[in-house]
């Protein structure tokens, strides 16, 4: 269905989809009758689940861990043998925390508790729950969520990630693999990781930050990368990052270079140790390429509690406040409950507001949901556990449920994908099956910003090799395996026809169809460290096999220029690679150059104010972004009370670009990307050349679940300066351009040749 609504619009990339088999219905596992019985269980707990954490204000509910009562929640559910022992088991589990929840079965009547009807003392106060988008988001934003007439405590706003970094000079380590490796231990669901970034000037040869492996152990354990020196490299950045809430401690980080096979020479870092009294002394905060970089938002230390060796280790968390002012005005009535349609002919009401005397919430006591829950907790196991991998899933679909702000632009039966994600999660056997179960409930509610992480799954790797679809086949555009030739058409791996699996992985892809293209293709052929991928290819008129052996390789970088002048004096700027310094020192040849193509295929390196001398007046470049205020569950048209928009000014400067202009861009340019696409597109600063962009923009949000697991998604609604729609459409084309196989072989950039020969008044 979502391939039909979009067919108008994105009609080239979903006809490629339909040809690859990526549109057609993926078949269901119907589960046994028991298993269909555990299902409906556990599909009663999800929905109270959700509402009840999110939406009912008492202060027992406040006090308690709710990833731990998914936990416990869905292991008391799971086996109840009819609806009688599922009831029992609701009202056991939701008593202590939210007695003021009614569940019934049959004709029942919902009768309200006592305790919710307004108490004839004075000094009372109303609690309700008020979300500005997703407040539990562990990627910090601009989300927050409180009670109404209760302090929380949330994240300070700063940047979005705490690194710290030092950099060493490549050259001595040209050709040579090099190691990084520390200890990590966290508290408080903290996630750490190491990240080591080669540098070609201002490309990246190498790059490895752990997003696919974070540590999440509570006691030390060794964090490694491992990458290739290239041989024009210039520097090595290295460090430690962290986003999301949770404490992180660092210690005995190791540079090292391979000097034989499987011996390591250490190289010299500052404070590997943190053994100095000033954390200044040997490490700086970002990522090393940004003037000014800081730790806002978080707080790094020097800390003498339980080092991993020596006598410190280093400590990061986020900055917090205490957040008393209410976010919003907007607020349920008094009185205001929702009913549920639980399952297996259960209802629940729920209160969304409760009266509170002397800063209690009546009819409710924390003291005793704690030790509730005291009593029911079991520690997570070592090994993959079913019911917590199934508890991840009632997080996530819950979440996605009442904070997700594209439900009005889709058609998806949500409550059917609960039963199949719940189905799937039953019958998975180890972290990669549980991986697919969660990507599998992402892609349900698409959204290009969807990716999931666990720190238990298995490592994969990309190929020595990119692919593309062209002319409706799987073709190698770039390459740095021997055996294999750019233009290549493959036609099958390992065994299965290579549509039918860039299909495949498409259907696990969240997001637009175009979008779903190009994150299967970056997926196209990985597999785990050392293992090895089996090709057959088409190669003009002969049929070569071949195997390649995963080992981390990367693929060449681009042979062109990201600033260019060619001899007729149009100009053209790569902004995935060039920096705005670059741009600026070249100014006056771009302003008064007669033509200049701006490359936007991918993200662009923090240089979107290059706009400013393209406009004739200012303009606000995140108009159409706002977070929505939610204060009921579900999808619904009363859920969002408003939603808050953003304003960020672009001026208009001087010296005016003048020529003519042309925007290079295509389904892999998404987020930020498009933000500058939109701005290109609504203010007409230039033609648009290629194919349409990703269709997903706005910051995101991020779900932690219990098992450590977690979930980006697209946390505020975006819309075009005239309010259309981004989401799923992306910005489209004014002069559609594609590569052919033929192009490809002969090494051609066609879609670029297209804008360079329109900005040259050859072709409109």
């Amino acid at each position: 269905m979502l391939a039909v609504r979009l067919l108008s619009r994105c009609n080239a990339f979903v006809v490629v989809l339909l040809a690859l088999g990526a549109c057609r219905a993926e078949p269901v596992q119907h589960p046994s009758s028991a298993l269909s019985t555990q299902t409906a269980n556990l599909h009663a707990f999800a929905r109270l689940y959700g509402v009840v954490r999110w939406f009912h204000p008492s202060d027992a509910a406040s006090a308690i861990d709710w990833d731990q009562f998914a936990v416990d929640g869905a292991r008391r559910v799971v086996n109840a043998p009819d609806s009688k022992a599922l009831r029992a088991t609701l009202v056991d589990l939701f008593g202590p925390i939210a007695p003021t929840v009614r569940i019934v079965s049959g004709d029942e009547t919902l009768a309200p508790d006592i305790a919710t009807r307004r108490p004839p003392s004075k000094g009372v106060e109303i609690v309700a729950w008020e979300h500005k988008g997703y407040g539990d988001s562990t990627y910090i934003g601009p989300y927050a969520s409180k009670r109404r007439h209760r302090a929380r405590v949330v994240a300070e706003q700063g940047a979005p990630f705490a690194i710290l970094s030092q950099v060493v000079e490549a050259t001595p380590f040209h050709g040579k693999r090099l190691r990084i490796r520390g200890k990590i231990r966290t508290a408080n669901h903290g996630q750490g990781r190491l990240w080591m970034r080669v540098d070609r000037g201002d490309q990246r040869a190498f790059f490895d930050n752990m997003r696919d492996r974070p540590i999440s152990n509570t006691s030390w354990v060794n964090a490694e990368i491992v990458g290739t020196v290239a041989g024009d490299a210039t520097r090595i950045v290295f460090g430690t990052v962290m986003s999301g809430g949770g404490t992180v401690w660092y210690d005995d980080i190791e540079l090292a270079t391979e000097v034989g096979d499987g011996q390591w020479a250490p190289v010299v870092i500052k404070d590997p140790g943190f053994e100095s009294a000033e954390l200044a002394s040997g490490w700086s905060p970002g990522a090393g390429n940004a003037a000014g970089a800081s730790m806002a938002g978080w707080l790094a230390s020097i800390d003498h509690v339980k080092p991993a060796t020596g006598n410190a280790s280093l400590k990061v968390e986020a900055a917090t406040k205490l957040a008393t002012d209410e976010l919003f005005d907007d607020a349920p009535e008094p009185d205001e409950a929702v009913d549920l349609e639980l399952s297996r002919g259960l209802r629940a009401r729920v209160p969304l507001s409760l009266y509170s005397i002397d800063g209690r919430t009546l009819g409710d006591d924390p003291a005793i949901a704690k030790r509730s829950q005291e009593a029911a907790h079991q520690p997570q196991p070592v090994h993959f556990d079913v019911i917590w991998g199934v508890a991840d899933v009632i997080v996530l679909w819950n979440v996605l449920e009442h904070f997700w702000p594209y439900w009005n632009v889709v058609t998806v039966d949500w409550n059917a994908e609960l039963d199949q994600a719940l189905s799937h999660a039953l019958t998975d056997r180890n972290p990669d099956d549980h991986m697919t179960t969660l990507r599998r409930l992402s892609a349900a509610a698409p959204d290009g910003h969807a990716e999931t992480t666990c720190p238990s799954e298995t490592r994969r790797i990309t190929p020595p090799f990119e692919v593309d679809v062209v002319e409706g086949q799987v073709v190698v555009t770039s390459t740095s395996d021997s055996g294999l030739m750019v233009g290549d058409v493959i036609t099958s791996i390992a065994g299965r026809p290579a549509g039918e699996q860039l299909a495949a992985d498409v259907q696990l892809e969240s997001g637009s169809p175009q979008w779903r293209i190009v994150r299967a293709r970056a997926r196209f052929g990985s597999g785990p460290v050392g293992s090895s991928v089996r090709l057959s290819v088409r190669r003009g008129d002969k049929d070569v096999s071949m195997t390649i052996t995963l080992t981390g390789a990367s693929t060449p970088e681009p042979t062109r220029l990201q600033f260019e002048r060619f001899a007729d004096g149009v100009v053209y700027v790569d902004l995935g690679r060039a920096t705005i310094d670059e741009i600026n020192a070249n100014m006056s040849t771009l302003a008064t150059a007669p033509g200049v193509v701006f490359d936007l295929r991918d993200h662009p390196n923090g240089n979107h104010d290059v706009l400013s001398y393209l406009l004739t007046g200012p303009v606000d470049i995140t108009k159409g972004f706002a977070t929505p205020h939610v204060v009921r569950p579900d999808h619904v048209a009363s859920s969002v009370t408003a939603w808050e928009e953003s304003s960020t000014i672009l001026p208009a400067l001087q010296p005016h670009i003048g020529g003519r202009v042309a925007f290079v861009t295509g389904p892999a340019a998404r987020s930020y990307a498009e933000s500058v696409m939109m701005l290109v597109e609504h203010s007409h600063l230039g033609a648009i050349v290629g194919m349409p962009t990703a269709g997903t923009d706005g910051n995101v949000a991020e779900v932690s679940e219990p098992t450590g697991c977690r979930t980006l998604f697209t946390g505020m609604r975006v819309t075009k300066g005239d309010g259309t729609g981004i989401h799923l459409v992306g910005v489209q084309p004014t002069i559609r351009a594609s590569q052919t196989i033929a192009g490809v072989v002969a090494g051609r950039d066609e879609v670029l040749e297209r804008a360079l020969a329109y900005v040259r008044g050859q072709a409109k």
